[in-house]
């Protein structure tokens, strides 16, 4: 999309920033939104979208929302998980996302 700015929300407390920085966009002339959440943070991304288009701007719609998952690396476990290749060979461990997408109605 043309008039796109994206939101990453990493963390809980990020809903407050999200939401202004979300105000900030919409206000400078952007016509639509893309909120990104991964795993536990699925939930704030879903909640952040509902308040921006039910309380802050009902002009708002959902244009699309995307759902996957992607491989997990914990970096932290690195070197063990090379050390147990065999216990581990067949677990893979993925970890989901959502990319909602708001865009401004067309005023047709």
């Amino acid at each position: 999309m043309v008039n796109e700015t994206t939101i990453i929300i990493r963390n809980r407390s990020d809903k407050d920033k999200s939401i202004k920085d979300a105000i900030f966009a919409f206000s400078g002339g952007k016509k639509s939104l893309l909120i990104k959440g991964e795993g536990e943070e699925i939930s704030t991304a879903v909640e952040v979208a509902e308040i921006l288009k039910n309380r802050m701007y009902p002009r708002l719609e959902i244009a699309n929302v995307s759902l996957g998952s992607r491989p997990f690396f914990d970096n932290k476990d690195r070197r063990s998980n090379y050390r147990n290749v065999k216990f581990n060979g067949n677990k893979k461990d993925l970890i989901s996302k959502i990319e909602i997408t708001l865009q401004s109605k067309s005023t047709v």
